[in-house]
């Protein structure tokens, strides 16, 4: 674990609002370039490094002898956007803004920020001091409309250095917590980021027979269909895809008794959005290497990458995996650094458990589902459909019985049997 604080610091302190990710596109590619066997760049941003199988022919049991082409492929991605503040006007040397992506207003003010203009100005949110906003005013959040940047400058210096559209963001350190917390901004996503480049360093000393696509996504945060990961999941045509992404951790005044818990391991994730087969890989992963590790369930969208890279082209089997985070999208989210160490544990041993034919049970009527052991289950009730919704069999060649039963019910007879 010793370089993941390192590594935590370097992205969290590295500047790439979505949309804006060059900086960190260049740390991306630094490390890819360290670990895998060649990196490409799509056309929007995103960086797909390439680690080949390396699993020597009969190595394996019913290993084939499989080209490069048959090669199955397992898509690992984290989003390397964050947050941020675009520049929308400039009053009399202070800069207006709106926001890229969804902060939360009430913890703009006083922020320490960094405008990227010609020249990056460190500036601060201000807002109307107390002093004379009335008494209802002060028992609301600030607006967003109500905040400001100040720099420092006059207006002419200003406009000479800052245009409206240049990007914004929160400019803080990490800090170490007791305990081997940590706290700082964009964490959201580049801790699981540092987890997929944990995963590449560990699979240097290891036998894997699927080629390894390791993905940087851009503009997670701010796009409704999630285009870094949909763009660069239909490039790779991969037969697996992992989403990696931080979750809601536990702490007061999260009204969810069911949050999972910092430092207790990854959180597996399981529902409609989870292919159950994939869901049910990772989970023997984490078990068959005694993984600490938790489930988090989602009945519909989970708001991450996974929601529009399984229905890219003819649909891929989709797994998500979660880092329990506290305080998303402020400047001091904070984690523990033991659950980015057991994630890159977890999805390496999932990696190095897949052989060739494992690809098979997604393939069409190949398709079984994996029955999941040590897990309750309750069956849901079926809904009885009123009988004019009820749906018949066709009258095709297969169901010329069906059809003779249901035109002898309609005369009140018997069908004839075919002797």
């Amino acid at each position: 674990m010793s370089a993941i604080p390192e590594l935590l610091t370097k992205f969290s302190q590295a500047h790439g609002a979505s949309g804006y990710e060059d900086q960190v596109r260049a740390l991306v590619v630094r490390e890819f370039n360290k670990l895998v066997d060649r990196v490409n760049i799509t056309p929007l941003g995103s960086v797909i490094g390439i680690k080949e199988a390396n699993v020597k022919r009969g190595a394996r049991r019913n290993e084939q002898a499989r080209n490069a082409a048959q090669t199955p492929r397992v898509l690992v991605e984290a989003h390397m956007d964050e947050i941020g503040l675009l520049v929308t006007d400039i009053q009399d040397g202070f800069i207006r803004f709106d926001e890229i992506g969804m902060f939360d207003p009430r913890v703009l003010p006083s922020q320490n920020v960094l405008v990227h203009g010609r020249k990056i100005l460190p500036g601060v949110i201000g807002a109307r001091p107390p002093h004379v906003l009335t008494a209802a005013e002060r028992t609301r959040s600030i607006p967003l409309r109500d905040l400001f940047i100040d720099v420092g400058m006059s207006d002419a210096s200003v406009r000479e250095l800052v245009s409206v559209g240049d990007f914004i963001t929160l400019d803080r350190d990490v800090i170490s917590l007791q305990n081997d917390f940590v706290a700082g901004k964009a964490f959201d996503d580049r801790c699981c980021l540092v987890a997929l480049l944990e995963m590449l360093r560990a699979l240097q000393n290891m036998e894997h027979a699927w080629d390894v696509y390791a993905v940087a996504n851009v503009n997670e945060e701010d796009s409704a269909v999630y285009v870094g990961a949909l763009t660069s999941t239909r490039a790779i045509q991969p037969d697996i895809v992992i989403c990696l992404d931080v979750t809601h951790a536990h702490q007061p005044g999260l009204n969810d008794d069911a949050a999972p818990l910092a430092r207790q391991g990854p959180c597996i994730a399981r529902g409609a959005n989870v292919h159950p087969v994939v869901f049910e890989k990772l989970r023997q992963a984490a078990l068959r290497g005694a993984i600490p590790h938790q489930i988090t369930v989602y009945g519909d969208d989970t708001e991450t990458n996974a929601w529009m890279m399984q229905v890219t082209d003819e649909g891929v089997p989709t797994g998500l995996v979660e880092i329990p985070l506290r305080y998303m999208h402020t400047s001091v989210e904070t984690i523990h650094l033991d659950d980015v160490a057991r994630m890159a544990e977890l999805l390496s041993t999932f990696v190095v458990a897949l052989e060739s034919q494992d690809a098979l049970a997604f393939q069409g009527e190949t398709f079984v589902r994996v029955p999941l052991t040590r897990i309750a289950r309750r069956a849901p009730k079926r809904k009885t459909l009123p009988h004019k919704y009820k749906k018949t069999a066709p009258k095709t060649k297969p169901h010329r019985k069906i059809a003779a039963i249901s035109r002898a019910r309609a005369r009140n007879t018997k069908p004839k049997r075919k002797r």
